[in-house]
């Protein structure tokens, strides 16, 4: 656009009608004013606005308060194009009224125009006055000018709509039309935006930026410190007005010395601007529904129902938002959104005038957000509504699956949000309160449902459906201390006692899981028996708590001896268990597969998984930290590495004196001190373990594993033949042990063959190398019975030896290079050599060459002291090793 100058034009001021025109204009509305010294400077709004004007017509729309005005001034400052100015007020509400004054702002830039239309004008003949002006102004060789028109909102859209439409179309080819308004005026917006003839800036251009809204507030309130500055301007959310009432308020206070603003002195600003500028003069039905939906961030056409309880409401809130009223449509979700200090205010203003109406807003959105299934927004609006207990039946509801989602700080705010006297008197309450608190503080849940205990007798004068409540957390009390059995059994009584409706109880709903848990824990899972089957079908009533039970169904396969069986519902529950996002279904599957990779032999890939479970916390699910620190133990006594089973075992015993001190918890800690009191040559401690060990089998083993330590060989069968075994695992140890107290070598190889064919058929790899060096020979001298496969798996296990200090070894193998560190590793196998070789790739003769160099390195005289320091290498970490994943 050339920016060419007029000698007969006057640039910015217009000139009033003709004399003898009825039609006066005030001279201050034809000039643009000036901007307050301290409004910020946006150069680069005014040089985009330019771009706009450029398009025959430009529209800057946005609510009250953006800087509509303020961009037009800044931009009639600047600009050298010839412009008239018209600011529109409701003295122009009547269409003619406005044309007067559009006449006398074209008058500034066109002299003489307003002569031909002058008659037209006081005949009232609208489009014919503006066909002759069209006339006029066309027949005149002018370089480009821009008409001003700044507030056209206030005029009567529904008769100035031919007029203006005629007029827009028709603008000669040097007048630019600029209309600054509220909402978007009446005209074919666009069909002009599709011909290219349309330049805009509306809300997204005008919003201040924060460093904007910054600036600004630092220019009204110097002493704001500037963390509350930052803060303010995002509450602002670019909002011009918003920031400029925030920064008097902050002056106008007592407290403006120190840099604070009186939040009451802002927010009366507020409502003072929107109630008296924004809301004014609009239609009551429209201003109820803007009211209405305040309440919630975001409203959809349904919700908007029923919030104003009016069917129409969506068209309302179109026209809301087709007026300027802050509120803008998503699309497509057709939501609408209130600019947030707006809305803030227009709750202050219900808060004050309407609590009770405020109040059942918010339940009214929380019934539909919980029914929408968007409990966290739910929550919010009940406690708004200062429904406390609804709050918590609803939190109890859904605690689970805000914790599976990682919303445990919701759960905790909600928390604390509840007053004490919700609980204090009503035992419901605190059942609730109780359950909620399992989710995010397990040791203060248990306090609580001891409280529970002390506060009340359960087993009398109490509804069945709230006895069942309290025997279900009493459940998960027990499971969280470790003593599953007595969490199972009153499990089965809150389930018995609430009878069918069980699955509509949030808690008692959780009684099947914690049977499953209980039946898997004590090592009898199995698919075909009639317990498995039964909990299976109960839970498969209910698909969320079916998507907990995988994980609890591999963990039973993995210790009762199926770790194939294990791993393949590990996989194909991984997808699940990732969309889905369960906290313990993850937990309990990562713990199946690393112990039944253990179990297979590789323990590559399942150290690190167990040393995961091992530093977390496990929350819920204890047992799951707890057994991984026992396979950690048990890993390291089988490489020879007594200090590492030491650490291992005692954070095992620090978890049962905090987490896990029920008796199965207990008797799980024990077998493994067995163990390692045994690896240590302490019969007496051993025996002391031993007399800890409550579970019946385990019992019965344990005892077999002193006696052969003692050399009491004969005792062993006696000890076994009352020992019941609950699962394939339970039947190769028993074998196991029995094969080395065979009263006969026939026997001895009879139970030895036994256990084999089961340990074989399954994949039990460690359990069989668990039972010592003595027990790994005897299946070698049976090798032609031994599947193949199997036994090269048992083989890569290393054996029982001598211990060296992980000191010493560490700086023996310091000299070795990395093919003899590798080397070095597979000694305590029972490859031979040939084997060995085989598996690096390197010949014989190049294996032997570095054996040399490794004997002479280390100090050792044969292959089985060398091995003894690669044992105690064994849980260091590789140099170069690749992580787990990729090696998987």
């Amino acid at each position: 656009m050339d920016r060419e100058r007029e000698p007969e034009a006057a640039v910015g001021v217009g000139a009033a009608p003709s004399a003898g025109t009825p039609g006066h204009v005030c001279q201050a509305k034809l000039r643009p004013g000036a901007n307050p010294t301290r409004l910020v400077s946006r150069p680069h709004l005014v040089r985009r606005f330019d771009a706009a004007v450029q398009s025959p017509l430009a529209l800057v729309v946005a609510p009250a308060g953006y800087g509509k005005t303020s961009l037009l001034r800044d931009w009639a400052g600047r600009t050298h194009l010839p412009h008239g100015w018209l600011s529109v007020d409701e003295s122009d509400h009547d269409p003619v009224q406005l044309w007067w004054g559009v006449l006398a702002a074209l008058e500034g830039i066109a002299p003489g125009c307003t002569e031909p239309a002058a008659g037209l004008m006081q005949r009232r003949t609208l489009l014919d006055a503006v066909s002759v002006l069209l006339d006029d102004l066309d027949a005149r060789p002018y370089g480009p000018r821009v008409l001003l028109l700044d507030g056209l909102e206030v005029v009567d859209q529904q008769h100035l709509t031919a007029s203006l439409t005629s007029f827009v179309e028709h603008l000669p080819a040097w007048l630019h039309l600029v209309i600054a308004s509220r909402c978007t005026p009446p005209l074919p917006v666009d069909r002009l935006r599709a011909r290219g003839l349309l330049g805009e800036a509306g809300q997204p251009e005008l919003r201040f930026s924060d460093d904007e809204a910054v600036e600004m507030l630092s220019r009204l309130a110097p002493t704001m410190p500037a963390l509350l500055l930052q803060e303010t301007a995002r509450h602002a959310a670019g909002w011009a007005t918003g920031v400029q009432l925030a920064g008097l308020a902050a002056r106008a206070t007592d407290r403006s010395s120190l840099g604070t603003a009186d939040p009451d002195v802002g927010a009366r600003y507020l409502e003072d601007y929107v109630s008296r500028e924004v809301l004014h003069g609009e239609r009551a039905d429209v201003v109820e529904a803007l009211v209405s939906v305040a309440v919630v961030e975001h409203a959809g056409p349904g919700l908007a129902r029923v919030l104003t309880g009016r069917d129409d409401a969506p068209d309302l809130l179109s026209v809301a938002e087709e007026r300027g009223l802050f509120l803008t449509r998503a699309e497509p979700s057709g939501t609408y959104e209130l600019h947030p200090a707006v809305r803030e205010t227009l709750v202050a203003l219900l808060r004050r005038r309407s609590p009770g109406r405020l109040r059942e807003l918010h339940r009214t959105a929380a019934r539909w957000f919980e029914g929408d299934g968007q409990p966290t927004v739910a929550l919010d609006h009940l406690l708004r509504a200062d429904d406390h207990r609804d709050a918590l039946r609803l939190l109890a509801a859904c605690a689970p699956q805000l914790f599976d989602s990682g919303h445990q700080a919701t759960i905790r705010h909600m928390l604390a949000a509840m007053p004490q006297r919700v609980t204090t008197s009503d035992l419901a309450a605190a059942v609730d309160l109780a359950w909620c608190r399992l989710h995010v503080d397990p040791d203060l849940f248990v306090q609580t449902v001891d409280d529970l205990d002390r506060w009340t007798d359960v087993r009398s004068g109490l509804d069945p459906a709230l006895r069942a409540r309290l025997d279900m957390l009493r459940a998960v009390a027990a499971g969280l201390r470790g003593d599953w059995r007595d969490g199972a059994r009153l499990a089965r009584a809150a389930l018995a006692t609430i009878g069918d409706p069980w699955l509509l109880d949030p808690v008692v709903r959780y009684g099947w899981n914690l049977v499953a848990r209980e039946i898997a824990l004590a090592e009898r899972w199995d698919d075909s028996s009639t317990e498995v089957r039964k909990v299976v079908f109960a839970i498969n009533a209910d698909p969320e708590r079916r998507a907990a039970l995988e994980g609890t169904r591999a963990l039973g396969d993995a210790l009762a001896g199926h770790p194939v069986d294990a791993l393949r519902l590990v996989a194909g529950t991984r997808t699940a268990s990732d969309a889905s996002n369960l906290t313990v279904l993850r937990a309990e599957l990562l713990t199946a597969e690393a112990v039944a990779l253990r179990e297979i032999g590789d323990t590559t890939v399942a150290l690190p998984m167990l040393r995961r479970l091992a530093a977390d916390d496990c929350a819920p699910v204890p047992h799951c930290r707890l057994l991984a620190c026992l396979e950690l133990a048990s890993s390291s006594l089988g490489s020879g590495d007594l200090d590492a089973a030491g650490r291992a075992f005692g954070q095992a015993v620090r978890l049962t004196e905090t987490a896990c001190s029920g008796p199965a918890g207990r008797s799980w800690l024990a077998r493994t001190g067995v163990l390692l009191a045994l690896a240590g040559g302490h019969l007496d401690e051993a025996r002391q373990w031993g007399l800890q060990v409550e579970d019946p089998f385990w019992a019965g083993v344990t005892t077999s594993w002193i006696l052969l330590a003692e050399g009491d060989v004969r005792a062993v069968p006696d000890v076994l033949r009352d020992v019941e075994p609950r699962c394939t695992r339970h039947q190769v140890v028993r074998d196991l042990l029995l094969s080395r107290a065979g009263a006969s070598p026939a026997a001895a190889q009879a139970h030895l063959l036994r256990a084999v064919d089961r340990a074989s058929s399954h994949g039990l790899v460690q359990t069989v190398a668990s039972e010592g060096p003595d027990v790994v020979e005897s299946i070698e001298r049976l090798s032609w019975h031994v599947p193949q496969t199997w036994l090269d798996r048992l083989r890569r296990i290393p054996a029982h030896g001598t211990t060296v200090s992980v000191t010493s070894a560490v700086e023996r193998a310091r000299a070795l290079t990395e093919r003899q560190i590798g080397i070095l590793r597979m000694l305590p196998s029972r490859l031979t050599l040939r084997e060995i070789a085989d598996e690096l790739y390197i010949s014989v003769n190049t294996l032997k060459f570095h054996l040399k160099t490794i004997y002479r390195e280390l100090d050792c005289g044969s292959r089985a002291e060398a091995s003894a320091v690669a044992r105690t290498l064994a849980s260091l970490p590789r140099r170069g090793q690749p992580s787990s994943t990729r090696r998987r």
